[in-house]
C-alpha cells in the first residue's frame, strides 16, 4: 500500500509539496496518494486479459492481407485493451472467458512465415508509412489526453521483472483524467510478424520483433509531448544516458519529470521474468523474453542512474517505490535545490537487499 503522511526521517510527507511554480507531483495527485494496493489474484487475471488481448490483437493483424475488416476489429480489441487498467473484476472476468474463443477462432487460418524467413529475420522491413498507418490504428486515439499547461510525466524505472508494468497500470485509474499511459512492450504485437515468429521461436523473436517496431516509439514520444498530456510511461533505465534522454526529451517539451524506480531483489526479478513467460505461453502459446545477461546489465546499472539523476538535478521529483507500489524514499527540486539531500541510491540498494523478508510476505 502506498504511503502517505509522514515518511521515516523526512518528516512531512515531500511528495504533497509543489514545486517553485506550484505544479504538484502526478505522483500525489492519485486519488489515493500513491500506488492503489492489488491483490495476487486480481493481478494475476488482469496480466491474464492482457495477454489474452495481445494474443487477439496480433491475430487479427497478422491476417489483415487476407481479411482488410480484420483491422476494424483489431482497433476495437486495441480500444477495449486500453481499458483493462480500469476495467472491474467481473469486467476482466468476462474479458478472460471470452477471449479464448476469439482467439481460436481466428488462427482455425493459419498463418505461415515468409518463404525463407526465421523468428530473427522477419518477414519485412517497416517502412514510414507502415509505421504511421499502425500507429493511427493502435496508438494516436490512446495517447490523445487532456492537454496542460504545465503537464507532467511519470516514469517508472527499474530492471526487467520488478513489477514496472502492474504499478503503471495500478495508477493509472488513480490519476487525474486525461492522463496517458505508454509502455513500450505493448508495441510488439503490432507487428504483422508477431505471430508466426514468436510462435517459431519466442526468445529469439522478442528481440527481431521489438526492433521491427521501434520506430513507433518516437512517434508516440512526439504525439505526447507535442500534445501536452499528463503521461504515465515505464522504462529500465539501466544506463545514465537512456535516462537522460528521457527525462530531457520532456523536460525540454516543458514537462515536470519525476521518476519512480522499483526496487526489488534480482532473485525476484529474475523469477518474474521466467514467470511472466510461462504465463503468457499458457495464455497465447508464446511470450515474451529477455536473456538472463540483459536482465543483470539493467540491475547493475540502475543504481548508477538514479544517482545520476539525482546528482545533476535532472528530475523535478525521484522516488523509490518497492514491488507493492509503497513509497520508500521521495525527494523533490524546489527552485533548484532538493529537499534532502540525495539519498535515491542507498534506499534502492537497501530495498534491493530485502530478499528473505519479501520471499516471506510473498509466501504468506
Amino acid at each position: 500500500m502506498a504511503s502517505s503522511g509522514t515518511e521515516p526521517g523526512l518528516g512531512p510527507d515531500p511528495s504533497a509539496e509543489s514545486g517553485g511554480d506550484g505544479v504538484r507531483p502526478l505522483l500525489t495527485e492519485s486519488s489515493s496518494g500513491g500506488v492503489p494496493p492489488q491483490t495476487v489474484a486480481q493481478r494475476e487475471a488482469r496480466e491474464h486479459a492482457y495477454n489474452l488481448y495481445s494474443a487477439a490483437i496480433g491475430a487479427c493483424l497478422a491476417r489483415r492481407d487476407k481479411d482488410p475488416s480484420l483491422v476494424e476489429r483489431a482497433a476495437l480489441l486495441l480500444a477495449e485493451e486500453a481499458r483493462l487498467p480500469h476495467m472491474t473484476p467481473d469486467e476482466i472476468d468476462r474479458a478472460n472467458h471470452e477471449l479464448p474463443r476469439l482467439v481460436d477462432e481466428l488462427r482455425t487460418d493459419p498463418v505461415c512465415a515468409p518463404a525463407g524467413a526465421g523468428p530473427g529475420d522477419l518477414g519485412r522491413e517497416l517502412s514510414e508509412d507502415d509505421l504511421a498507418e499502425l500507429f493511427d490504428l493502435s496508438l494516436r486515439e490512446r495517447l490523445t489526453g487532456t492537454p496542460r499547461e504545465r503537464p507532467r510525466l511519470l516514469l517508472f524505472g527499474g530492471q526487467p521483472g520488478s513489477g514496472k508494468s502492474t504499478l503503471q497500470r495500478l495508477v493509472l485509474p488513480v490519476l487525474p483524467e486525461g492522463t496517458v499511459s505508454y509502455d513500450g512492450d505493448d508495441l510488439l504485437r503490432l507487428s504483422p510478424d508477431y505471430e508466426w515468429s514468436m510462435t517459431a521461436d519466442d526468445r529469439a523473436a522478442s528481440t527481431a520483433v521489438s526492433e521491427q517496431v521501434g520506430g513507433l516509439h518516437g512517434l508516440a514520444m512526439e504525439h505526447v509531448r507535442r500534445g501536452r498530456f499528463d503521461v504515465v510511461c515505464s522504462h529500465p533505465l539501466g544506463r545514465a544516458d537512456w535516462a537522460a534522454s528521457w527525462v530531457l526529451g520532456f523536460r525540454d517539451a516543458g514537462y515536470r519529470v519525476e521518476v519512480a524506480f522499483v526496487a526489488t531483489h534480482t532473485s525476484n526479478s529474475r523469477f518474474s521474468i521466467f514467470d511472466r513467460h510461462e504465463r503468457a505461453t499458457r495464455a497465447q502459446g508464446f511470450g515474451r523474453w529477455l536473456p538472463e545477461i540483459h536482465h543483470d546489465r539493467f540491475y547493475l546499472g540502475v543504481p548508477n542512474t538514479v544517482e545520476f539523476l539525482e546528482t545533476h538535478h535532472l528530475a523535478d521529483s525521484v522516488y523509490v517505490l518497492s514491488r507493492e507500489g509503497e513509497v520508500l524514499y521521495a525527494n523533490h527540486q524546489r527552485k533548484g535545490v532538493w529537499r534532502t539531500e540525495p539519498f535515491g541510491r542507498i534506499a534502492l540498494e537497501a530495498e534491493r537487499g530485502r530478499r528473505e523478508l519479501w520471499r516471506s510476505e510473498d509466501m504468506a
